[in-house]
């Protein structure tokens, strides 16, 4: 009896990160299905969630990389998107249905300038009915969906965000292309329908590009359209674990005892003197170090083993300890 075949083995995937190019039209989720269809089973998660409509940086975290998936989540956005002035849809975006319009007004650039340079700095903002954002455990566009979004306090689930910089590139025939960098958590179709709002009139996101999400940007995301033609050579497009750049301090361990007990989960305490020589941060200064709630451990050949704490004892040595390996 004859065995059905069943086709080459799929590709393995390193412990690591891909930063792909999300195109317009698929969920974030769809990424991760598209890597679980042609690779072996690992374990897998993405940087932040992109909306279907929404196209740009997605970073595809592999393996012991998922560990570090939080701290990824927390680096700064920037987007640039395009506000249609004159109609307003119930998501805010193209996705939803139309439920008004209005005649267009005669707006300048500067003066869309002037409104996005006003909303710098904490910017208040309430949920958009439709977002993942949960109420009583449910994300509200579930509420939406079904009908119900009245049932929602939406104005009790406002959270202040930071806007660091808001620019209007152009604006003509009723499109505004805008640009911002802000914290996580900011809504895109919140900040354009405030933008809209301050001009007297309404508006909706058309376009929505991801430019980048900490340190990684366009230029370094592949689209898949490039993963699927090199299949076999994929791990060319994989920043491996101890490449991943995060925006919290790295300490370099050299005692290779040391290092072995602090991934047993020991605490150990180091010399002052000795723990200033390892940690490398600009934005520290040794006289003010008294405790870091998160720091990348590192081994003396620069590979990253661990995520750590450390805390000045009244003695003036540091306790350090391993909350989470990586190796």
């Amino acid at each position: 009896m004859n065995r059905k075949s069943e086709g080459p083995p799929r590709p393995h995937l390193q412990d690591g990160m891909i930063v792909v190019y999300k195109p317009r039209g698929m969920s974030s989720k769809d990424v991760s299905r598209w890597f679980e269809r042609r690779f072996t089973r690992i374990k897998m998660g993405h940087v932040g969630t992109l909306d279907p409509m929404a196209e740009g940086v997605l970073p595809v975290l592999f393996g012991k990389a998922t560990r570090i998936q939080d701290f990824l989540l927390a680096g700064t956005k920037c987007y640039e998107f395009d506000v249609k002035f004159g109609t307003s849809t119930d998501t805010l975006d193209l996705d939803g249905d139309i439920v008004e319009e209005r005649p267009i007004g005669e707006y300048t650039a500067d003066e869309i300038q002037a409104i996005c340079s006003g909303m710098v700095g904490d910017f208040t903002q309430i949920p958009p009915i439709y977002s993942a954002i949960k109420y009583q455990g449910r994300p509200l566009y579930e509420y939406a969906r079904a009908g119900r979004g009245d049932e929602v306090p939406r104005d009790l689930l406002r959270k202040v965000v930071n806007i660091i910089n808001f620019e209007c590139l152009r604006y003509e025939n009723g499109v505004a292309t805008l640009k911002v960098n802000c914290s996580k958590g900011t809504y895109v179709r919140v900040l354009a329908h405030h933008v809209a709002e301050s001009l007297g009139t309404i508006g909706v996101v058309t376009r929505l590009l991801r430019v980048a999400t900490g340190d990684l940007n366009v230029e370094r995301s592949v689209s898949l359209e490039t993963l699927e033609g090199a299949m076999g050579e994929v791990a060319q497009y994989i920043v491996p674990l101890h490449d991943i750049r995060l925006e919290i301090p790295t300490w370099h361990a050299e005692d290779p005892l040391l290092i072995q007990k602090l991934k047993m989960g020991q605490e150990m305490h180091v010399e002052m003197k000795s723990f200033e020589t390892g940690l490398i941060q600009d934005a520290i200064k040794r006289s003010s170090i008294k405790s870091l709630d998160h720091m990348i451990l590192m081994d003396k050949s620069g590979q990253s083993f661990g995520i750590g704490s450390a805390v000045v004892q009244n003695n003036g040595r540091v306790a350090v300890r391993m909350r989470r390996g990586l190796s």
